[in-house]
């Protein structure tokens, strides 16, 4: 008796992300691998869906932290030695920094992105760790530090 064994296999691209921006960002982290020696590109944990409160009301928000990205063929490809891209997404806005850390703090009930910054940013030396603080008002980062420009 002879069989005919037929496997069929679709491929995708894997969606990590909800919105179509933070969706070109990990599409772009990928083609980067996969152009450096053919390599296979590892989001990880990187997406985070996170809430924002703010004076404005509650956010929807996705941050994509570039340092749990992870490629087969390069061991440095989304960092350097001033932190990786921390990118993060409001209503349709990505708005970028380099950190070396980062985590959501509550005061009096508003939601602050707290970023771990390599000293330079602060008028420091690259080893020194200095922190900046981020607030969204109206969709828009305000912080007293300097805001990187939008795309």
């Amino acid at each position: 008796m002879r069989c005919l064994l037929i496997v069929l296999v679709l491929w995708s691209a894997p969606a990590w992300a909800v919105s179509p921006e933070a969706q070109t960002l990990l599409d772009a982290a990928a083609a980067d691998c996969a152009s450096f020696e053919n390599g296979v590109f590892d989001v990880g944990d990187a997406v985070h869906a996170v809430t924002l409160r703010s004076q404005t009301g509650n956010l929807a928000v996705e941050v994509i932290d570039e340092s749990g990205f992870k490629c087969s063929s390069a061991a440095s490809l989304y960092c350097g030695s001033g932190g990786c891209m921390l990118n993060v997404v409001v209503e349709g806005t990505v708005t970028s920094w380099q950190a070396t850390g980062w985590r959501i703090i509550d005061w009096d009930s508003y939601d602050i992105l707290l970023l771990a910054r390599d000293g330079l940013w602060c008028d420091g030396s690259g080893w020194e760790v200095c922190y900046e603080a981020i607030a969204w008002s109206n969709g828009k980062p305000l912080s007293v530090g300097p805001i990187p420009k939008t795309n």
